[in-house]
């Protein structure tokens, strides 16, 4: 019976009949250390709570999201769209559970932890170094001077950026603001594969000037004082979202974290977190005339501008450089003559036009077609875009090529 009993006292001490944490699976685009700050409080409050954080690019987010069994109680990131098939197949909490300070920006069942503005960064010391003037807003980064001297991540690595490149499309229209994309992507010296990382390359001096979000940049600044930031002119308004997914009354550890984050408490703390959100309830005031996005369209579209972007400009790296900087060689000549500047002007549009219509982006039947994970023949149609865009810029390069060469003969 004494035997018995000790039996039973030493199984009870074991760690494998300790009462086991709970966990918490936060699913979110952010890097990880962003939410540090707020995780080692929240953990202080739920000492019976594991946190852990899965970091996901927005198409791998989708894809664990629909799988059945993964497990997520919590959603957090920059794109709406990651959150559409959650809402869709009603498997979120509803906002008014989880705060009573609504913010202008809440759905029904996803809530704005926070906003984010976007501009530039740029590091003093390089150009001051490279003698660059010091750039006033996105559209005049096409400018020679900046040749080779930009960094930008690609909207299907960031959401952030999707969210930059959409607010440029709308603005200026499908065709005019694929021509300021391509012709900005001809002075990039390097695509990041993220937002934040675009800042670090400008912080460390390996390019010169970038295109980010103030959060981001904000971090950079508090280390080094020669980093500065500049909001985009009629800046848009960067929405951060959370939400928690409905597992009934089995777990709530979800509800608690957005509850948490949702507070006026935390509210407080974001602005001065490594997160470095404006808070949820007021929208910003970064610029009078602040641009406002049309969402739907956005994400309506999301997969082929995402597509696009890295067939045309991420994957085309070399050749959209190499077109560009014979374009803006031969813009520099004193006279051109009539047929020189006529194939100037076709070198011009055969590096500055999208493989994709503005017809076929508002078109309903062709987006759909373009989603990979839903028609995986798709990936076929993208290999040709690819290999159409690389036609064009080295027929641009040949006719770029050819008038510096008659131009030389002529001298």
């Amino acid at each position: 019976m004494l035997y018995r009993l000790l039996i039973i006292l030493l199984l009870a001490a074991s760690p494998l009949h300790a009462s086991e944490k709970k966990q918490l699976v936060i699913l979110t685009t952010f890097n990880p250390a962003l939410l540090s700050s707020s995780i080692k409080i929240f953990e202080q409050q739920y000492s019976d709570l594991d946190v852990l954080i899965l970091q996901r690019r927005e198409s791998e987010g989708l894809a664990l999201l629909a799988r059945p069994d993964h497990g997520v109680n919590v959603v957090l990131s920059s794109s709406r769209r990651l959150f559409q098939p959650l809402a869709d197949s009603h498997d979120l909490v509803p906002v008014s559970e989880l705060t009573h300070a609504r913010s202008p920006l809440d759905s029904d069942h996803v809530a704005v932890l926070g906003f984010s503005g976007c501009g530039i960064i740029w590091n003093q010391r390089y150009t001051d170094r490279h003698a660059l003037p010091v750039p006033s807003r996105w559209e005049s980064l096409i400018a020679p001077v900046y040749h080779n001297h930009l960094v930008m991540s690609s909207p299907s690595r960031s959401a952030t950026t999707h969210l930059m490149v959409e607010s440029l499309l709308q603005r200026y229209d499908w065709d005019q603001g694929w021509q300021l994309l391509l012709q900005l992507g001809g002075n990039l010296n390097a695509i990041s594969a993220s937002n934040q990382r675009a800042t670090d390359l400008v912080a460390s001096g390996q390019s010169g000037i970038g295109l980010v979000i103030d959060s981001y940049a904000k971090a950079q600044q508090d280390h080094f004082p020669f980093i500065h930031f500049q909001y985009q002119p009629d800046s848009m308004i960067l929405p951060s979202y959370i939400a928690a997914l409905d597992r009934r009354q089995a777990d709530q550890a979800g509800i608690a974290f957005v509850r948490f984050m949702l507070s006026a408490a935390s509210q407080a703390r974001l602005a001065q977190s490594p997160l470095y959100k404006m808070g949820r309830t007021h929208l910003p005031e970064i610029d009078a005339a602040t641009f406002v996005m049309d969402t739907g369209l956005m994400e309506k579209r999301a997969v082929a501008v995402q597509q696009l972007f890295d067939i045309s400009i991420s994957q085309q790296q070399p050749l959209l450089n190499h077109a560009w900087q014979l374009i803006h060689q031969i813009r520099q000549l004193p006279a051109l003559t009539e047929q020189q500047a006529a194939q100037l002007a076709r070198s011009t549009m055969l590096a500055s036009t999208p493989v994709i219509s503005a017809r076929q982006a508002d078109s309903e039947d062709f987006l759909s077609l373009q989603d990979p994970v839903r028609h995986p023949a798709s990936a076929l149609t993208v290999g040709l875009w690819q290999a159409q865009m690389s036609r064009q810029l080295q027929q641009s390069i040949r006719l770029s090529q050819d008038i510096l060469m008659s131009y030389k003969q002529e001298l």
